[in-house]
C-alpha cells in the first residue's frame, strides 16, 4: 500500500504532472487488485492545473503565456473542474479504494472529508463542507473556515471486475501565496469565459490561520485519523 499520510514528509515531485500521473497508476492498480491505496504529495514547482479540455478554448494559447510569465505555467489533467493551483505550499491527499455496492458520490465525498475535518479539528479549527462563492474550483464538498476555501476536492472513478475502484483527492491549502496566485487564475477565468470571478478573500490556508503551523503539523494531525480503506456502503447508485 501506498503510505504517505503516518510519515514525517509527503512524496515530492518536481512536477505537479507527476503527481497526477502517480495517481493514475495508483487508481488503476486498485481498479486491477482491489487493495485501497493513499497518497500524500507535494509539487515542487509551481503550476496551475486545468482541466484539458479548457486547451481547447478560444484564447488558450493567449492565456497560457500570461500565466507563465506571471510565474505560473498550466498543467492540463484529465478530470472536470476549474483552475487549482499546485507547487510549494499545496499539499495533495489521495485516497484510492474499491466501491462498495451501493456507493454514492456522496458517500465517497464524506469518506475523503472526515479525516481532513478532524485534523483541522485537532489544530483548532473548525472547518465545514459546502460551496464557497468566488473560490477557484468552487464545488458543494469544499472544506471552508469562517466562509474561506482552504480544501478542495475531487473524485475519479474507474470501472473494475464487478465494480468501480475510485479516487478520492483533497487540495489542501497549507502555505500558498494566494496574492500572488488568485488574481491569475481569475484572469484565466476572464480570458477563457468561465463566466465567474475568483476573488482572494474567497481563500484562506493553514498557516494564514496558524502561523505556527506547516506540513509536518497538519500531516500529524491527519495520521491519528483513519485514511484507510474502504467507506461503508450507501444507499442510492453510484455515477
Amino acid at each position: 500500500m501506498t503510505d504517505g499520510v503516518t510519515g514525517a514528509a509527503p512524496c515530492r515531485f518536481d512536477s505537479a504532472a507527476e503527481g497526477i500521473a502517480a495517481e493514475v497508476a495508483m487508481l488503476a492498480q486498485v481498479a486491477a487488485t482491489g487493495q485501497p491505496a493513499r497518497l500524500l504529495w507535494q509539487a515542487r514547482v509551481p503550476a496551475i492545473v486545468l482541466p484539458a479540455a479548457c486547451l481547447r478554448r478560444p484564447g488558450f494559447a493567449a492565456a497560457a503565456g500570461r500565466a507563465a510569465a506571471a510565474g505560473w505555467p498550466l498543467l492540463a489533467r484529465p478530470t472536470g473542474g476549474g483552475p487549482v493551483p499546485q507547487g510549494p505550499g499545496v499539499l495533495n491527499l489521495a485516497l484510492v479504494f474499491p466501491a462498495e455496492a451501493g456507493l454514492t458520490l456522496e458517500a465517497g465525498y464524506r469518506r475523503i472529508c472526515a479525516p481532513l475535518t478532524a485534523a483541522f479539528a485537532r489544530l483548532g479549527l473548525t472547518v465545514s463542507a459546502g460551496a464557497t462563492g468566488g473560490s477557484f474550483c468552487d464545488g458543494a464538498w469544499n472544506l471552508s473556515l469562517a466562509g474561506r476555501k482552504i480544501v478542495g476536492t475531487a473524485q475519479r472513478w474507474q470501472r473494475r471486475d464487478g465494480g468501480w475502484a475510485v479516487l478520492a483527492h483533497a487540495l489542501i491549502l497549507i502555505d500558498p501565496p494566494l496574492a500572488a496566485v488568485v488574481p491569475v487564475i481569475d484572469r484565466l477565468h476572464r480570458d477563457l469565459e468561465f463566466g465567474t470571478r475568483v476573488l482572494p478573500d474567497a481563500h484562506t490556508s493553514l498557516r494564514a490561520e496558524r502561523p505556527d503551523l506547516g506540513v509536518p503539523d497538519f500531516i500529524r494531525a491527519l495520521g491519528e485519523e483513519d485514511t484507510d480503506g474502504s467507506p461503508a456502503p450507501a444507499q442510492g447508485r453510484a455515477a
